[in-house]
């Protein structure tokens, strides 16, 4: 078997089992290509206005309104769950400066690539560390979070069993990461853990909104037929927003807003996309020496992942509209 063909293989099976480590692959294999289209370092879909010109501005814009709804502005301790190459985290900082922010993910490539953009920072009196896990896990966390105001710390774990002590954060934030979660409840029940009384959750997730026709076929089934080609490119779970409410709810969170803002999110980023398709397209294949598309068979992939995209933004946007899917800020707080 040609390594083209196998690697075409390993990414469909990412995209069909999503297990951590298929997801991680998933965005290590794709990232770049994502990367370099959009001009910046995150991996939202962004927060769309009509001023909006970009998707690095779509994607600034939704950082700075995750951090509005969690009240960072009277915040002390955040850790920001799932958190990519952490430039949301960097753009908090450089607004919330005496934030102590600590970023989790259990992507350690990652991290490396969050910990050059640290230091390239630095300047910024940004600066990348990494507190011990011996730290973390002690009663001297407070002391070693107030030894460092000014860094952002890198942890490498899964966002379902936490390496902290109970209580010591007063607010957790995971920015489109959530959806990758399974089980989601076990991170909502370490969130509970490790925030104090009176703490916030804040999650940017997006989600499905159950049919009638749900009560006469599984779930699975219904998925394929409602989102088409999109299930397949939606690399994440499917999880419905009732679903993810009850489970906040039983774990002793109480829902404090819910923000619907699936119209800034789909229909104008699949417009983007669809009138810009040619221009990106031409920069996700300008590295033209690239080792992944170095053969004729890889261009051959590339073309038709290209028309799958572009299909699924099409899909993208009729979902939202037909009512399929929607994308929400829940802001909980514990009690």
């Amino acid at each position: 078997m040609s390594i083209e063909l196998k690697r075409l293989l390993q990414t469909t099976l990412w995209f069909l089992r999503r297990n951590d480590w298929d997801i991680i692959n998933y965005y290590n294999f794709l990232a770049p290509y994502f990367l370099r289209a959009t001009g910046n370092n995150m991996l939202n879909f962004g927060y769309w206005t009509d001023n909006t010109q970009n998707p690095m501005e779509a994607q600034n814009e939704l950082c700075r309104l995750v951090g509005k709804v969690a009240e960072l502005d009277f915040a002390k301790n955040l850790v920001d769950i799932g958190s990519g190459f952490s430039e949301p985290a960097i753009l908090w900082k450089s607004v919330h400066t005496s934030l102590n922010i600590i970023c989790v993910n259990i992507n350690f490539l990652q991290q490396k690539v969050a910990s050059e953009l640290m230091r390239q920072g630095s300047n910024n009196n940004i600066v990348n560390s990494k507190i011990s896990q011996q730290s973390l896990l002690s009663s001297s966390l407070d002391n070693a979070i107030t030894n460092t105001i000014e860094i952002i710390s890198l942890v490498n774990a899964t966002a379902k069993i936490l390496p902290f002590r109970d209580k010591c954060m007063d607010r957790i934030i995971a920015l489109e990461s959530a959806q990758h979660f399974k089980p989601l409840v076990q991170f909502i029940q370490e969130s509970r853990r490790i925030l104090e009384y009176g703490g916030l959750l804040v999650i940017a997730i997006p989600v499905m909104k159950l049919s009638k026709y749900y009560s006469l076929l599984t779930p699975t089934i219904q998925e394929v037929m409602n989102l088409g080609i999109l299930s397949l490119m939606w690399a994440s779970e499917h999880y419905e927003l009732k679903n993810i409410e009850s489970m906040i709810n039983k774990v002793g969170f109480e829902i404090i807003d819910i923000h619907w803002i699936g119209s800034h999110v789909y229909e104008p980023l699949a417009n983007y996309y669809i009138q810009n398709r040619r221009v990106i397209k031409n920069i996700m294949l300008k590295d033209g020496s690239s080792s992944l598309l170095s053969s004729y068979f890889l261009n051959f992939s590339y073309d038709l992942f290209e028309k799958i995209v572009y299909k699924s933004a099409l899909k993208l946007k009729v979902a939202y509209q037909e009512g399929i899917i929607d994308y929400v800020l829940i802001k909980a707080r514990l009690v």
